[in-house]
């Protein structure tokens, strides 16, 4: 059996990675808004399991708080938001232009072969990330 110590961090850190889950799922639902209602769907229904995940294990106390029963379907959800992911990420892939996908420098990319010289000075006053 884990010591309470261990059991303490083990919990905190799972509620804390549901937690974070549960953010970037919302953070997905809400930029789905500019897809079509099936991908809005799947995105809401990845959320919408994960908070039931976040709602079974988020709560415990203590390992034994987690029944067998309760571990499996969170991981069947888990298992089916992640399904859905892989399909919201082709279909994204498959149907949304390469431009959108890369913002406002795709042009540049799209303009300037590799191998020809390009002019820096345009590019004055941008602040690069990194």
């Amino acid at each position: 059996l884990p010591t309470p110590q261990v059991e303490a961090r083990t919990l905190a850190m799972l509620q804390g990675l549901l937690q974070q889950l549960h953010a970037a799922c919302s953070h997905l639902a809400a930029g789905a808004r500019a897809f079509p209602s099936s991908v809005q769907e799947t995105a809401g229904h990845v959320r919408h399991g994960v908070e039931g995940v976040q709602a079974s294990l988020g709560s415990a106390r203590s390992l034994q708080e987690l029944s067998g029963l309760v571990l499996a379907q969170s991981r069947e959800a888990v298992t089916r938001a992640q399904l859905s992911l892989e399909g919201l990420l082709e279909h994204v892939g498959q149907h949304t232009p390469l431009p959108w996908l890369l913002g406002p420098f795709a042009p540049a990319l799209v303009e300037y072969p590799e191998d020809a010289p390009v002019d820096m000075s345009k590019w004055e006053g941008c602040v690069t990330v990194g």
